[in-house]
């Protein structure tokens, strides 16, 4: 596999301008495969922490109480919500509809607004978007409304907190969905920004020489030099995730150093 082989050429430095000839899918393969290594442990993060807090629900109830009366006779007791009527409950705080014990089988997404069914939460950002919880897995314990509705002062708040907080973790799939995406899709963009202003400095290398790289050649030496400090960062990243860019990112400039000022007088002329 040349993947093996691509990161075998990682570590050896004084042969590394024998490879800039590669083939260029392979090369933007390997780019891939290599930013996804150095991202594991940020990645593995985000999953282990249920991504990106949404916060707009469990800050809104935070900020101020609901001072709701909900209905005594519904509760959230084993992943479903219980209620002995088919009547829906309509509440309104913070610019979100909530509406408990929904029971249409559409959603009006052109309104932001929390749905409540028997099984699922369904949330609709008012521009056209939806997402579902399915069997209120972000709820930890039991949830029943009359005692909501009982409690008070800080008792009171810090129910509705947790309520709110629940509500949000439901949605935990589409929450580390979307931060894996945007975590991955800015960091490999961050990268292949910096492949192509190292590979411009690498270019500056060329006076003094009659012969040299193109600028293309300079980017796939660049890629090349992302193999060594991918796992060094895939390593350090267990131990602090937030440092592994900084690893991975030092590690390529060191590398490119060393090879362009010890092995670059040897190659060129």
């Amino acid at each position: 596999m040349f993947i093996y082989t691509y990161y075998r050429y990682a570590f050896q430095l004084s042969k590394f301008f024998e490879h800039v000839k590669e083939k260029w899918w392979k090369v933007l393969i390997f780019f891939f495969i290599v930013s996804l290594v150095s991202l594991f442990p940020m990645n593995l993060l985000i999953i282990q922490q249920d991504g990106w807090r949404l916060d707009f629900i469990e800050q809104s109830f935070v900020n101020q109480t609901p001072d709701w009366q909900l209905p005594d006779t519904c509760e959230i007791t084993t992943s479903k919500l219980v209620c002995d009527t088919n009547e829906s409950y309509i509440y309104e705080h913070d610019g979100i509809t909530y509406i408990i014990n929904y029971q249409e089988t559409t959603y009006d997404t052109s309104k932001k607004q929390v749905l409540l069914l028997e099984d699922k939460i369904v949330y609709t950002n008012g521009q056209g978007e939806f997402m579902v919880g399915y069997d209120y897995k972000g709820f930890e314990d039991d949830v029943s409304f009359r005692a909501l509705n009982l409690s008070i002062g800080e008792a009171r708040d810090e129910m509705y907190a947790s309520f709110g907080r629940q509500l949000e973790s439901s949605f935990g799939t589409y929450i580390i969905f979307y931060t894996l995406l945007v975590n991955i899709v800015t960091n490999i963009a961050l990268y292949a920004l910096f492949v192509l202003i190292m590979s411009l400095v690498i270019q500056l290398f060329r006076f003094g020489y009659t012969s040299f790289m193109t600028y293309g050649q300079s980017m796939k030496l660049v890629v090349f030099a992302m193999g060594a400090p991918s796992l060094i960062s895939f390593a350090v990243g267990f131990l602090e995730p937030s440092f592994s860019p900084v690893v991975f990112q030092f590690g390529m400039g060191i590398i490119l150093m060393v090879v362009m000022l010890k092995y670059g007088k040897k190659t060129f002329q």
